[in-house]
């Protein structure tokens, strides 16, 4: 329903971000419906340590979480909780074999998802400097973020989800930024587009504005600048939709602070369209003009 809480999570089958009202859910639509089972919290181990993954181990000059805003954040940055993303996640349990009529059933088959991969600190340490290369860069791969690491790395891609969303545990989280501090973020980020400097250093300067962690920042751009795959099938607007989506969008950077109602819906409602043809304007928009800067 519109306005329903959705939380964003990382399938512990294919590594892809999904929403859904169940903050427990471990695993997307689309792996549920090939009848995966809903896995248990795992521990990846390091060689030669015991327990969790330690903190210093993930730590280099920018840290943060791996992937997606919850609550909050996605109920005002992703889709505002409508369409199938808030439909609760059926999982579906996959079948043992069974033996014919008078016969025991066969042994089932041994879970290798289940088993414990050991990762040296090294490896550790790699794989969460690739990821926030990633995020840094706003590079998504066509395969995915994690699964690209995994590939290149030679390692399970349920190693890697389970490997960083351990390391994302021990890290600050998206979702306490405040609603002034990303429109401070967003702001900051678009009225220092014109000037001649980096990427890297727009976000130096952004987090000295706003006093949020350069983590934070590249974080939340890489959030607002995510959902391509998500929109495809979204309607287009008309030409003049869009103009007078993007003055509304313009308005809203312009003001002192951010409105009292989520970004997506207010404009929907000033506009006559939907908050996801919202996002999916503001999204183009978005990428357009990082590709003008940077490409």
């Amino acid at each position: 329903m519109p306005g329903e809480m959705t939380f964003r999570k990382d399938c512990e089958e294919c590594g892809r971000s999904f929403l859904s009202p169940d903050k427990t859910a471990k695993i997307c639509q689309r792996c549920a419906g090939k009848g995966h089972e809903k896995l248990r919290p795992e521990t990846v181990t390091p060689k030669g340590t015991t327990g969790q993954i330690q903190k210093s181990l993930g730590k280099s000059p920018i840290s943060g979480p791996a992937d997606g805003p919850t609550s909050r954040v996605a109920q005002e940055i992703a889709l505002n909780g409508s369409g199938h993303e808030a439909t609760e996640l059926k999982v579906q349990q996959a079948p043992q074999a069974k033996g014919k009529a008078g016969l025991k059933g066969a042994p089932p088959t041994p879970d290798r998802r289940r088993e414990e991969v050991e990762l040296t600190p090294a490896q550790i340490q790699e794989m969460i400097e690739r990821y926030q290369t990633y995020v840094q860069h706003l590079e998504r791969p066509p395969k995915g973020r994690r699964k690209t690491i995994a590939a290149e790395m030679g390692l399970p891609n349920r190693t890697v989800v389970l490997a960083l969303r351990q390391w994302n545990q021990q890290q600050a989280q998206i979702e306490n930024l405040t609603r002034e501090e990303r429109f401070s973020i967003e702001k900051a980020y678009f009225s220092n587009l014109e000037r001649k400097i980096s990427f890297s250093e727009i976000k130096a300067q952004i987090s000295q504005e706003t006093g949020v962690t350069p983590w934070e920042v590249s974080r939340y751009l890489d959030i607002i600048h995510d959902g391509v795959e998500k929109l495809r099938n979204v309607s287009h607007v008309s030409s003049e939709q869009e103009t007078a989506v993007l003055n509304e969008y313009q308005k809203y950077l312009s003001a002192s602070g951010p409105p009292p109602s989520p970004l997506h819906s207010l404009i929907a409602e000033r506009t006559g369209v939907i908050p996801k043809q919202v996002y999916k304007v503001l999204l183009s928009y978005r990428l357009s003009r990082f590709r003008e800067k940077w490409s």
